[in-house]
This record gives structure tokens, C-alpha cells and sequence, in this order.
């Protein structure tokens, strides 16, 4: 099953590959600056040299605003009980199209804890909308955006996620072969250039550029491309050995009950909404499309489920 996405009212839930943008385009600037440096002049090898800034850009971008795009709230750990409206686990984790996760968008909400979170938010009027809205210290946002579970905005969730590794080690991969891709390329066209003895003026001089300059762009690329798939691949095989899936498919297999989430609330700047992410604990109450009292004493099973602090995932309990 595919999974779950979040429509947003307002914002920007694209912020996330956009700023990979820019770094892409802040890498191509990098590119032309150092080809005009290294005398290429106006010229293919300028373009290439542009090329290869900004595959290198690119994938170190999407590493850096990958490990920052969720900012903490306080409290850190919220306990929220609902209905699950969707849940599915993302397709396999390759960045920065899918990262392998496990969703679920989260509805019919009621705040079991803390039952003391103050309203502070814009707008906010019940404790729901505060956990909705209320941007988190270093979002740079000035609200957090409500996420539906459809286009139409009419029914209010809110989205909670169980990381896969395959995101973390994708991005990881990708930024570390683009880097060693580039320098590869470099030294390789360098010494295409020395054996041919093209390190003259004239002809020579520009040949030697742009076989540097396109091996530099190749190398940025592909070792990126190379990196990024075999970090996805690796980190599928850590989710696969450990019970990650079996974990996610715990809340799969009560959609439409009712049940209570734990876990780290977070503003995911990525998208501009909240979010529990991770998913550390989740209770099943009843398989009842309606969110009852959260004071209810039906509980009939817990799960502890997603990523400890430390790594690894806690015991299965019920």
C-alpha cells in the first residue's frame, strides 16, 4: 500500500525541494565562478563546469536539509487519540522522491496529553489547533499550516510518520558519491589531459577543459545518482532485519479504530505543517470510526513502536 499524504491549507508544502533547488542553483553559480577561474572562458566547458556544480549542489543539499527539516516542539511528546483516516508505508526510499516510510493521517482528534499545553498559536482556538498550528522554535515560520486527508480539505488530520533508514542512508549516499564523483572527475580528465599532452594554449589549452569539465559533471551525477542508491539499498536491508514493517503495519491493521499515538511532535519545515514523526508508542481501543473519551478504560493493547533516541527500536508489548 501506498502512502499517506497530507494536503495542506495554505503554505508551502513543496518548501523542501525548493530549497534543494536552490542549492542546486547556488552549486551551478559555484560551478561557472570556479570554471571562469580555471580560464575556461565563455565557452561548452563553462556549461559543463555549471552542470557538474549543480549535481554536486544538489545532493549535498539534500543531505543538509534533510537532517534539518524537522524542528523539535515543546513539550517534546505529545499523546494524541483518533481515528486513522489512511496509513501505508512510502515507496522504496530513494531521495529526494520517497524516503520508505511509514504513514498514516490521523483524524477526528482529541489531545490526551499533556492536558495543560497552554494555546499560543495564531488563530488557535482548542488544543487541537495549537498542535496543528503552532510553528516550532527555529521553523522560521510564523504558523504551521492544517494538513487534510484530501484535496477538498474536508476532513482534518494530522500527519504522523515511523522513519525508515532508507531516507537517512539515501541522502548520506547520494552527498558522499556526488562529492567523490566530482573529484574522481576532475583528477581523471586532469590525466586525460597529461597523457595527451594537451596542457598548451589555443586548442589544446580549451580541449583540456571541457574533457575535464564534462568528466567533473559525470562523476557529480553519477556518483551521486550511484550513492544515493546504494545508501536506499543498504538502509532497506536495516529496515528489513529489523521489525520496522511490522511495526508500521501495527497501525495499518486498525484503520478506522480508534487508537491513541505517542511520539515526537514536530513542525516539518519540509512541508510547512506539524506532525508526529516519530511514532514511539501507539494504544488500540476499539475499532470504532468515533474517538471516544480519552479517559476511557477499554485499552486493549500496546504497541511500542518507531525509533528510540538512541537507535534501534523497543520491544514489541502486549
Amino acid at each position: 500500500m501506498a502512502g499517506c499524504d497530507a494536503h495542506n491549507a495554505g503554505g508551502n508544502n513543496n518548501a523542501g525541494v525548493d530549497r534543494v533547488v536552490l542549492w542546486a542553483l547556488g552549486g551551478a553559480a559555484a560551478g561557472v565562478l570556479a570554471g571562469l577561474l580555471a580560464g575556461f572562458g565563455i565557452s561548452w566547458a563553462l556549461l559543463f563546469a555549471a552542470i557538474a556544480g549543480a549535481a554536486f549542489g544538489f545532493f549535498e543539499g539534500s543531505a543538509i536539509e534533510w537532517f534539518r527539516r524537522l524542528k523539535e516542539q515543546t513539550p517534546r511528546t505529545i499523546t494524541m487519540a483518533g481515528n486513522v483516516k489512511c496509513a501505508g508505508r512510502n515507496g522504496f526510499g530513494l531521495q529526494p522522491w520517497t524516503d520508505g516510510d511509514w504513514t498514516t493521517n490521523f483524524g477526528q482528534l482529541t489531545l490526551a496529553a499533556p492536558t495543560d499545553l497552554p494555546i499560543t498559536a495564531p488563530g488557535a482556538v482548542t488544543q487541537v489547533d495549537e498542535v496543528r498550528t503552532r510553528p516550532a522554535p527555529g521553523s522560521g515560520l510564523t504558523q504551521a499550516f492544517k494538513s487534510y486527508n484530501d484535496d477538498a480539505h474536508t476532513v482534518d488530520i494530522l500527519h504522523c510518520e515511523i522513519s525508515a533508514n532508507q531516507g537517512s542512508y539515501s541522502v548520506v549516499g547520494g552527498a558522499i558519491g556526488s562529492g567523490a564523483g566530482l573529484g574522481l572527475g576532475i583528477a581523471a580528465g586532469l590525466a586525460i589531459c597529461a597523457a595527451a599532452g594537451l596542457f598548451t594554449f589555443g586548442i589544446g589549452a580549451a580541449l583540456c577543459a571541457l574533457i575535464v569539465a564534462i568528466l567533473a559533471a559525470i562523476g557529480a551525477a553519477g556518483g551521486g545518482a550511484v550513492g544515493d542508491a546504494v545508501g536506499a539499498l543498504v538502509g532497506w536491508i536495516v529496515d528489513e532485519l529489523s521489525d520496522f514493517d511490522k511495526l508500521g503495519k501495527t497501525i495499518e491493521s486498525h484503520e478506522n479504530c480508534t487508537i491513541f499515538i505517542t511520539g515526537r511532535w514536530v513542525t516539518d519545515i519540509s512541508h510547512e505543517h506539524n506532525e508526529i514523526h516519530d511514532i514511539e508508542a501507539v494504544s488500540y481501543v476499539s475499532c470504532q470510526p468515533a474517538v471516544v473519551d480519552p479517559g476511557l478504560h477499554l485499552l486493549t493493547g500496546t504497541t511500542a513502536i518507531g525509533r528510540t533516541p538512541q537507535g534501534g527500536n523497543p520491544p514489541v508489548t502486549k
